[in-house]
Formats: structure tokens, C-alpha cells, sequence
């Protein structure tokens, strides 16, 4: 169930209730939300978490605090070679989350590293290039397609066996 951001939902397991406030989706891994607690009463701001969808539910007659901003397409293919140019660094496309404001982030897993921490980073998708392919060229991102389709199987073999 995919959970329209801004929603105020529930986490099953713990109680709390918050808006659903980011939806990130990883190359391998089920979605997370970051669910965010409403202000408390003396006015200090609680802590979030990021919470499995499979966790969350609605709460009846609560609605939305707001629509979400439209995001920009996407651009990066999770699984692909991207490089951050302010980093110098190259990694793979691992996780996209999609902000109640619009915005979209790249979690990348680094390649390389010259100290030896391999620690992955998140940044603004539009900030990444993706690197060129083994036959040259640029690799392209596509869109998610609306269906898959199907081929129809491997071909006939030429052989009567």
C-alpha cells in the first residue's frame, strides 16, 4: 500500500503518530517513510523515524496536513554508476527518497575511498552524473515503465532436440 505523502499515519509497532513526511525506496529492501511527530504542546519539535511501510496505517479522519509538492522525474536509475562532483566520488545508486516538498535524494554506495571508511551518502538527485558505460557511451536513465511486458519467451531452438 503506498501511502500518499503528508498522511497522517500510524506506526503499528510502536504507537506513534506523525505525518508521513519522506518515502524512500531502495534497490534492495522494502520502502521506508520518515514519520514525523506533530509539535507537542510545550512546542518542542519530537524526534522522527524511519518506519516500514508494511508498519504504517492511516488514522481515520486525520486526512492530510498538506498535498505534496509534485517531484521531479527521476533522473537515476537505482543500480546504476553515479558520480557526485562535489564529493569526487563515484558509487552506486542504492536508495531514492521523495520529500513532502518536492525535492528527491540519491542514497550512493561508495567505490571507492582513500581513507578506507566505505560510508554511503545521500544527496540531491539532480547534483549526480551518471558514468559512462563499458561500450562508451552515456548510460541513460528511463522511467519506471507503467506495465511490464512481456516477451514471450526465449526463442525456438534451431536444433530438433
Amino acid at each position: 500500500m503506498k501511502i500518499k505523502l503528508g498522511t497522517i499515519v500510524k506506526d503499528k509497532v510502536t504507537g506513534l503518530i506523525g505525518v508521513a513526511e519522506n518515502r524512500a525506496t531502495y534497490l534492495y529492501g522494502c520502502d521506508r517513510y520518515w514519520l514525523q511527530p506533530q509539535i507537542k504542546e510545550d512546542g518542542t519539535v519530537p524526534d522522527g523515524l524511519m518506519v516500514d511501510e508494511p508498519q504504517l496505517a492511516p488514522v481515520p479522519d486525520r486526512g492530510r496536513v498538506m498535498d505534496a509538492i509534485t517531484p521531479p522525474p527521476q533522473t537515476i536509475e537505482l543500480g546504476s554508476t553515479v558520480h557526485d562532483p562535489i564529493k569526487d566520488m563515484t558509487g552506486t545508486a542504492t536508495g531514492r527518497a521523495v520529500y513532502l516538498n518536492g525535492c528527491s535524494r540519491i542514497l550512493v554506495e561508495p567505490k571507492q575511498n582513500t581513507d578506507g571508511n566505505l560510508v554511503s551518502w545521500w544527496c540531491d538527485e539532480q547534483q549526480l552524473t551518471t558514468r559512462r558505460s563499458w561500450f562508451g557511451g552515456e548510460k541513460k536513465s528511463v522511467d519506471q515503465p507503467a506495465e511490464l511486458r512481456r516477451t514471450g519467451g526465449p526463442a525456438r531452438s534451431s536444433s530438433k532436440y
